[in-house]
């Protein structure tokens, strides 16, 4: 953060220092009585790290369950990761010395592990701001857990990181970001933030790590302030009829951003499709999926020209909320709250399409509704009586040569709904995710609630995993994969 910036903090009263160590925690619920609350109950001293329920033997992934755990809400969970195989047995543990909560883990070539997380000494008690899962470490460590390289936010320049990451091809890493922007900085790009002194822009950023003297690169980045467009007042900045402009993003949606006021955007997970060179986002508040063109340079990325689809860093295609951008109503909602929007990599059934992981969480506007800054055990048991249905999504797109998705004029975008999957007993509330696997079948997260599903192309259930810990997105890796595990 610059000098200015610092200085625009601390004349308005906001000390970084304690913002940034606010931004520890956040609160997550888990759902009321269903047939995975077993896995709830799965969490004494003597349970197994996961436990499996096979019904379709013969239709089983014969791959390796991740289980990345985390401690999201201090109920005083163990932070580590475990592979296990199809009977529930602990193949490969790795150590941490960082917490895990909300955020991801991936299995890297060689038995390494990618994970983010919160440094123990970074807590300070009593000082969370609400809703705002994030990381002040991001780290790859080899297969015992020792850590091989990591970076901090500071160390880039960065306020924070956040939620999700993902690792690209090339061996850099894509992350979610915060940046902390002042009202007046707000005011000056045209979005008001109706009395709060400091809000967060959402961001992603693209790191190099180098293994030899364990420092990271900023490469690539986006955010989202550069992408605003606003019909409050036709002398400030980006002005414009917001739905003329789907492309770009109104600063001022939803109405409310209540309880949580300084989180406007709350991108929630991140994957990378390296054919298509795009990347894809969820916005758990504007209730919507965001495309972006990553062929662009840092410079394009800021702005609406440059890259394959020469549209810069604007949005290439959103779904799931047309009321975002005024081409919908309340009626035209598809996600409510959704997590984990991930592209079906190449070679699976499905390949390129999306799959989307819809909590399809029914309660007011922005991120409102409940206790968000309810912690520990006791608030785990009062986040279990939420109710509701979760779903999840495979979109198919058909961009164009140049990456863009047609639209027809005057028309939200659309996309075709190639698979979708429900279950009245199936409900996670936060967090979670749904990814695709080698056979065809689909395994989906329940974040808090420490349980996955493994269901087939039809829907019907194959296996249940019940984890003594709560994991943010679950995956199941082949035996060639983790064979340095094994």
């Amino acid at each position: 953060m610059s000098a200015r910036r610092l200085a625009g903090l601390a004349e308005i009263g906001v000390d970084r220092g304690l913002l940034a160590t606010c931004l520890l925690i956040s609160a997550i619920g888990v759902q009321g009585p269903r047939a995975q609350d077993a896995g709830a109950s799965n969490t004494g001293d003597d349970a197994p790290d996961v436990r499996v329920e096979v019904h379709r033997p013969a239709e089983l992934y014969d791959g390796y369950l991740f289980w990345h755990r985390t401690d999201e809400i201090g109920a005083d969970f163990e932070n580590y990761s475990v592979l296990v195989d199809n009977e529930g047995n602990v193949v490969h543990r790795w150590e941490t010395d960082i917490s895990g909560g909300g955020v991801s883990a991936y299995v890297l070539e060689g038995g390494r592990i990618l994970r983010m997380g919160g440094g123990m000494e970074d807590a300070v008690p009593g000082t969370a701001l609400v809703g705002v899962p994030q990381a002040t470490i991001v780290q790859i460590a080899d297969p015992r857990g020792d850590v091989v390289w990591e970076v901090r936010p500071g160390d880039l320049g960065i306020d924070r990181f956040h939620h999700d990451m993902v690792p690209m091809p090339n061996g850099n890493i894509l992350i979610l970001t915060y940046t902390m922007v002042t009202a007046d900085e707000a005011t000056a790009m045209g979005w008001n933030l109706e009395g709060v002194a400091m809000a967060l822009s959402d961001g992603i950023v693209e790191v190099r790590p180098n293994f030899e003297d364990g420092s990271a690169e900023v490469v690539w980045e986006w955010h989202f302030h550069d992408h605003i467009i606003q019909d409050r007042d036709p002398e400030a900045p980006n002005y414009g009829i917001v739905a003329d402009h789907p492309e770009r993003i109104d600063p001022h949606f939803p109405q409310s951003y209540a309880p949580g006021d300084q989180i406007r955007q709350h991108l929630n997970g991140i994957d990378y499709n390296p054919e298509l060179d795009q990347i894809v986002v969820s916005s758990f508040i504007y209730d919507e999926i965001w495309i972006v063109d990553h062929s662009t340079t840092l410079e394009e990325a800021a702005g609406s020209t440059g890259g394959r689809s020469g549209r810069g860093g604007d949005l290439l295609f959103r779904y799931g909320n047309p009321a975002a951008y005024d081409m919908g109503t309340p009626d035209d909602h598809v996600f409510a709250k959704q997590h984990d929007s991930n592209w079906i990599d190449d070679g699976l059934p499905g390949a390129g399409n999306l799959l989307i992981f819809n909590n399809n969480i029914q309660f007011g506007p922005g991120v409102g509704g409940m206790d968000m800054g309810a912690m520990g055990a006791t608030a785990l048991r009062a986040q279990r009586q939420m109710q509701g249905v979760s779903n999840v999504h495979e979109l198919r797109l058909q961009p164009a040569v140049d990456g863009r998705y047609p639209r027809e004029p005057g028309q939200p975008f659309a996309a075709e709904q190639a698979w979708f999957w429900e279950d009245p007993a199936f409900f996670a509330p936060f967090q979670g995710g749904a990814r695709r696997l080698p056979n065809g079948n689909t395994l989906m997260s329940d974040t808090v609630n420490a349980y996955a599903r493994e269901v087939n192309a039809d829907g019907n259930t194959v296996a249940e995993y019940f984890g003594s810990a709560p994991t943010y997105k679950t995956f199941k890796y082949s035996r060639e994969l983790v064979a340095d595990l094994l």
